[in-house]
């Protein structure tokens, strides 16, 4: 009886063991996948840069002294200038060992100076062979030029052969007054921009200015320049001095100083 019971026991201790609820196992809930948003590169406009107008780099009295240095040269010490009018305009006569480059330089200059000036000074055709002469010459006959009408040269500062030479020849006329004509010759050897650079300068003579300037490297009317033909706009104000109201050809240094500093 008692090994009855224990059995009993026993089974039911097994089937209590059996039927007992299964723990299930915790588990972390996976996390949903996250996406990653990486921002799409763009392209940054560039800001303009600021456009640069130039600016005047230059006083007045800059101009004004400019001017004093060119409307004076090595030959005189009064404004020389030519007054052109409607009907009556500078004619440049090329002469000599001329090539069709020379031609046309000095075409060209005399539509730019038109432009520059405040009254038209060339005509349409400035090249006429009753102009004001420049003269091409042979570097070996320069030096036979009489020396007594030699008025300013300009020599290669390695060799010392002319490079330019301003010629005035006096003549007496039959009523006793005397009559003074001038021509510039040019070392016909000249090339490529050195040549352009002493035909503008032979030309601006005429024009009414022979001299130079100590003190602007980039002028066209520097004393060292040998190459330089464009012009800078300090140039330009400069040259247009000629024509102020109060300038008239024969003023000396002090009256010209004197009224542009005194306006």
């Amino acid at each position: 009886m008692n090994l009855f019971l224990s059995f009993i026991g026993i089974f039911c201790i097994l089937t209590a063991g059996c039927l007992a609820p299964q723990a299930i196992p915790q588990t972390s809930p996976t996390p949903p996948p996250t996406t990653q948003s990486t921002p799409l590169p763009t392209t940054e406009l560039p800001t303009p840069s600021p456009v640069n107008t130039p600016s005047i780099q230059f006083t007045r009295d800059e101009v004004y002294e400019l001017f004093i240095d060119i409307a004076f040269g090595c030959d005189n010490t009064w404004v020389t200038m030519f007054s052109p009018s409607s009907e009556n305009h500078l004619f440049i006569s090329l002469e000599g060992e001329v090539n069709s480059s020379d031609i046309d330089f000095a075409t060209r200059f005399a539509e730019e100076f038109n432009r520059i000036a405040p009254i038209e000074v060339f005509s349409d055709e400035p090249l006429n062979s009753r102009g004001s002469p420049i003269i091409f010459y042979p570097e070996n006959s320069l030096n036979s030029l009489e020396k007594r009408f030699v008025t300013c040269q300009e020599t290669d500062p390695v060799t010392g052969e002319p490079l330019s030479i301003i010629y005035k020849t006096v003549t007496e006329l039959p009523n006793g007054d005397e009559e003074t004509r001038t021509k510039i010759y040019l070392n016909a050897n000249l090339a490529g921009v050195e040549r352009n650079h002493y035909l503008q300068k032979a030309m601006l003579y005429y024009l009414g200015f022979p001299g130079q300037t100590y003190n602007y490297p980039e002028s066209v009317f520097y004393y060292d320049s040998r190459s330089t033909v464009d012009f800078t706009q300090l140039d330009i104000e400069a040259m247009k001095t000629l024509y102020h109201p109060g300038i008239y050809p024969g003023m000396s240094v002090q009256e010209v100083r004197w009224l542009l500093f005194n306006d």
